[in-house]
């Protein structure tokens, strides 16, 4: 049992989160796994699904690597933590995963990727109009480079009837 309520407080404000999220894309790609990959040549619905939850677990690594790396477990928390919390993080990463679900169906996926990067972007703390736009802009390049040069024709990148 941890008695040193700051080393506690450390470990529940900065590693929680990225630990969570990480197990969060682990589960997943335990369910990417049960979905083909590849049917007849053509990518199949599992391997976006594998590069997602691999994305995230990555991401969350990283995370998790960077907030020990930071830590001041005197303290309690990170030396940059009280500027933007851990927790916002998560729940950006979490809603912006939530936003391309819902999205990719109305708007095709380059729009969906470009509303999930500024989804992203705020919970990683950027707060200027500047970061929103190059966030969306680099989501939506990202998705058209993928959908131009790695998925088949009929893959949905804009939205219905364009």
């Amino acid at each position: 049992m941890i008695r040193d309520r700051s080393f506690r407080a450390f470990l529940v404000s900065d590693l929680a989160a990225p630990a969570f999220i990480g197990l969060l894309g682990a589960a997943m790609f335990a369910l990417a796994l049960t979905q083909p990959a590849w049917l007849d040549g053509r990518i199949g619905p599992g391997l976006f699904a594998r590069w997602l939850s691999a994305a995230v677990m990555v991401m969350s690594l990283i995370w998790f690597v960077a907030a020990l790396l930071q830590a001041d477990p005197a303290e309690g928390a990170t030396r940059a933590a009280k500027d933007s919390p851990s927790l916002l993080a998560g729940l950006g990463l979490l809603a912006g995963g939530a936003v391309f679900a819902l999205a990719m169906p109305v708007t095709g996926m380059v729009a969906a990727c470009a509303l999930t990067a500024v989804v992203v972007s705020w919970g990683a703390g950027e707060r200027g109009s500047i970061a929103y736009l190059l966030s969306a802009v680099s989501g939506a390049g990202a998705a058209l480079a993928v959908g131009l040069t790695l998925l088949p024709p009929t893959a949905r990148l804009w939205p219905p009837g364009f």
